[in-house]
């Protein structure tokens, strides 16, 4: 092989890899269903729902969820400090 297409190669292997970060970012989870719940809360409480009723817990799921923006970069207040002395 010589260099040239070595070169050529590598070339578009990573034009490749480029073009698949500039492709449009997948939809939006829509979430378990209410016939995938049921499964999920048996599995992680032992707890078995009655018929209609996983549209509640769906609902209290979707109340109680964080929507606000997070920035990973900023620690919350309530972590512990080994520089302070308290």
């Amino acid at each position: 092989m010589q260099r040239r297409d070595a070169l050529a190669s590598l070339a578009a292997s990573g034009a490749g890899l480029l073009l698949g970060g500039c492709a449009p970012p997948a939809a939006a989870n829509a979430g378990p269903s209410e016939s995938q719940i049921g499964p999920l809360l048996q599995q992680l409480t032992g707890y078995t729902l009655r018929p209609g009723e996983g549209a509640t817990v769906l609902a209290s799921l979707e109340g109680n969820r964080y929507t606000a923006a997070v920035d990973p970069t900023i620690q919350p207040q309530s972590d512990f400090d080994p520089a302070v002395d308290a």
